[in-house]
């Protein structure tokens, strides 16, 4: 259980959908239309165009190839449970990772948007944050590439269920920002912090030298 919850807690966020999944600049895309998504690895490499010139003797890239920085991801798929419950009626959005095969794709590190608030959540009572079991027969139509928590409890659990927590994603931050200050001014003080301690550091090496300097100076007249 302990490894589940430390993976609960893994980032979540929305992306843009890679090509052809979306024709459209990125810019263009509805928020309806983007995926969530979770990120698995971030890299950079040099992609090299059709007919693109060679590396030359001991160059690694090729005067054609061009860096690019991708995200390597799993997606989520939309819960849609028959239902008039106070989730449905509030409009909470309902999410199940799909399992045992995940969905993956690669995509530019530019297109994620920002982090998406995801809270596991406990169907019909479940003791796990998992399809439960009495839903297996909605599998093909409601949740075609997960699965339910086998029959047995001590037997295979189903994909992970998750809830957007609207309110989180909407208001932010549940307590004010230390000392009040906006995002602006807590960068502010980030980099003034920072260059103080540069300029200490330069002070401290500064009269370090000076100090050396004296000390060899008798030698010098000698």
């Amino acid at each position: 259980m302990f490894i589940l919850d430390l993976y609960h807690l893994q980032d979540t966020v929305l992306i843009v959908p890679p090509y052809p999944y979306v024709l459209e600049d990125p810019s263009d895309v509805p928020l309806d239309d983007c995926w969530i998504a979770r990120p698995q690895l971030y890299f950079a490499c040099h992609l090299r165009p059709a007919n693109g010139r060679q590396p030359k003797a001991r160059h690694t890239y090729g005067e054609d190839d061009i860096p690019v920085e991708l995200v390597f991801f799993s997606t989520f798929e939309e819960l849609a449970l028959p239902g008039s419950g106070p989730m449905e009626s509030s409009g909470v959005q309902k999410y199940y990772e799909p399992s045992p095969t995940p969905t993956l794709y690669v995509g530019c590190i530019a297109n994620v948007l920002g982090r998406v608030p995801l809270m596991p959540l406990f169907l019909h009572g479940n003791s796990t944050p998992t399809i439960p079991h009495q839903l297996r027969k909605l599998q093909r139509s409601k949740f075609p590439y997960g699965c339910a928590d086998a029959s047995d409890k001590s037997g295979r659990k189903g994909s992970n269920v998750y809830e957007v927590n609207q309110w989180l994603w909407q208001f932010g931050r549940g307590k004010p920002r230390l000392g009040g200050l906006s995002v602006v001014d807590t960068e502010g003080r980030r980099i003034a912090v920072m260059q103080g301690g540069a300029k200490r550091g330069h002070a401290t090496r500064t009269k370090r030298k000076l100090k050396a300097a004296e000390r060899e100076a008798p030698c010098g007249r000698e």
